[in-house]
């Protein structure tokens, strides 16, 4: 072929579909044709498994039919806490803090915790935006039901740090929290549900827990996982529960204001994608790809999913297919990360002016 522009676009979809993060983007500056395939392709922006192999100390990233891998030094002795809007928010060594980008390697440092480690940590708009805001949450003490909450701004130079005491004690699930109406949503083990007015911090009535959320009451015990998700731009929250005996995955949707989860058998065109540390729901590219809800879990090396059509297990790749999993790798400290074109900057990234 004379003209790389004449390439069909099946063959340009096929491409795409293999390329990773920057390299997509690449792909859309070649020519005009190559541009208009990349902006209709329903692989542009897959959400990627992201997680760290110590054994070979690099980072691998599962995307829809292809794995591939990165080493990032700057990560060593850094755990995820939180992932949005193609950012990272790390921490290393419990209190210092700091904002990653795994396609574009560029860092953000974050004033640090300095007095109490937060059982639950998240920001909401991207780390370079005036708007971005940190939030972290833990009980005070084990069996406590107060709770204390910090806050930080983007330009602030220190914590906004508050008790708040509540008849009912709250333990933390430990997944994302959810932005909604204004409010952060918090869920518990027994799947109650927590909300905190960021606007009134430092109120008492800015923490209020709901409690009986999941019925029938004999649920509440036998949940081992817990994932909180919104789908962008729309009202209803979403939950996955896995049980403890048989791994059985149920979704729920939250019917407010009675705060009560409803059973959801469907989720027509629509798959999510679930992790402690970030959750993502997304209308599936193809009708064969809905319906399902991806875990960080892998087999023999190949991604996982959940199917409600087929109520079982299945990877990405083979004929594995399971009701139980328990033939399936957990990856405990993955997350699901979107890669996001990269803004251009003539200046050094700062978050807040006394770091450093």
């Amino acid at each position: 072929m004379r003209n790389w522009a004449e390439l069909p676009e099946e063959l340009l979809s096929l491409i795409l579909s293999n390329l990773f993060a920057k390299d997509k983007y690449s792909f859309g500056r070649v020519c005009k044709s190559w541009s208009s395939a990349a902006a209709v392709s329903p692989y542009r922006h897959s959400p990627c498994l992201m997680f760290y192999e110590k054994n070979n100390d690099r980072w691998k990233f599962f995307q829809y039919n292809g794995i591939f891998f990165r080493k990032f030094p700057q990560l060593y002795d850094s755990e995820i806490l939180c992932s949005k809007h193609g950012w990272l928010l790390m921490s290393c060594y419990y209190c210092n803090l700091f904002f990653f980008d795994p396609f574009n390697y560029r860092s953000i440092e974050v004033l640090p915790v300095m007095d109490f480690p937060y059982k639950t940590i998240c920001f909401f708009k991207p780390p370079t935006s005036s708007d971005c805001t940190i939030v972290g949450i833990s009980s005070v003490l084990a069996f406590s039901p107060c709770v204390k909450i910090g806050v930080l701004k983007m330009g602030e130079g220190e914590w906004k740090i508050h008790k708040y005491n509540c008849n009912t004690r709250f333990v933390f699930s430990g997944c994302t929290p959810i932005m909604h109406r204004g409010m952060l949503y918090y869920l518990d083990v027994k799947g109650n549900v927590g909300t905190f007015n960021i606007n009134k911090h430092g109120h008492e009535s800015s923490w209020v827990v709901h409690t009986k959320c999941l019925l029938p009451a004999r649920f509440r015990n036998k949940t081992k996982q817990h994932f909180f998700i919104k789908h962008h731009g729309e009202e209803t929250l979403f939950a996955v529960f896995v049980a403890h005996d048989e791994r059985k995955v149920n979704v729920y949707r939250l019917l407010e204001p009675g705060m009560k989860w409803e059973l959801v058998e469907d989720l027509g065109d629509k798959r999510l994608f679930v992790s402690r540390t970030s959750s993502i729901i997304e209308t599936a590219p193809l009708k064969s790809m809905a319906n399902r809800i991806h875990f960080p879990m892998s087999h023999d090396d190949v991604g996982i999913y959940y199917s409600l059509d087929t109520r079982k297990y299945h990877s990405y790749k083979g004929d594995f297919s399971a009701k139980k999993s328990y033939r399936l790798t957990e990856l405990n400290f993955a997350t699901w990360v979107i890669p996001t074109p990269t803004p251009e900057f003539h200046e050094e990234l700062t978050w807040c002016s006394k770091v450093g």
